[in-house]
């Protein structure tokens, strides 16, 4: 008889743990997607289709869409969300169709300084390896914050910056996908 109370009361704590999981998840719906971030994801999952691994960025360039932090963040953040879209966000995750080549180069420079127990780059340092500027570095420290790819930590360095354990082992492929390439006709994607 104590086995079923206790086996009852473990049920029942799952129980009260779900419903607070899924009052969280509907406490924050994310906003439906707009008839043009729509356009992006269909153009994005036709062209997966097709064997490439074309970014967010590209596609909305493609299409001409205006290209915002907002915009490109709330694409981002739909495909992170919905990996069932297509066999291409599983493989080579989310972050590397949603983050543009210098964050992904930016991400790079602090993964390799943590991974190798050294300080994190100034963003001056960083703006020179990646070959931009200061604002623009800023400006993708600030996306890889919002995408929970590094957080603020004040222990970590110049930048003020650490990267979240998940991505010290570039999880997944992250180090590789982000050169560009342009056909004759004009279609973009990206490569390794």
């Amino acid at each position: 008889m104590e086995r079923v109370t206790l086996k009852s009361l473990l049920l029942a704590t799952a129980c009260v743990l779900l419903l607070f999981v899924n009052a969280a998840l509907a406490s924050s719906p994310q906003k439906p997607l707009s008839a043009q971030e729509r356009k992006v994801i269909d153009y994005l999952v036709t062209d997966w289709g097709q064997d490439t691994v074309t970014s967010v960025d590209m596609a909305m360039d493609t299409l001409k869409v205006e290209q915002s932090e907002e915009t490109r963040f709330h694409i981002g953040s739909y495909i992170k969300a919905h990996p069932e879209l297509h066999q291409v966000i599983r493989r080579w995750g989310w972050v590397t169709l949603v983050l543009t080549p210098d964050e992904k180069l930016i991400a790079r420079a602090l993964i390799n300084a943590q991974r190798d127990a050294k300080s994190a780059p100034s963003v001056a340092e960083i703006a020179k390896a990646v070959g931009t500027s200061e604002p623009e570095v800023k400006r993708g420290l600030a996306m890889l914050e919002r995408y929970e790819i590094i957080k603020r930590d004040s222990r970590a360095g110049a930048t003020g910056y650490s990267v979240l354990p998940l991505y010290v082992k570039w999880v997944p492929r992250l180090d590789v996908v982000f050169h560009k390439v342009t056909l004759d006709s004009g279609r973009q994607f990206n490569t390794n």
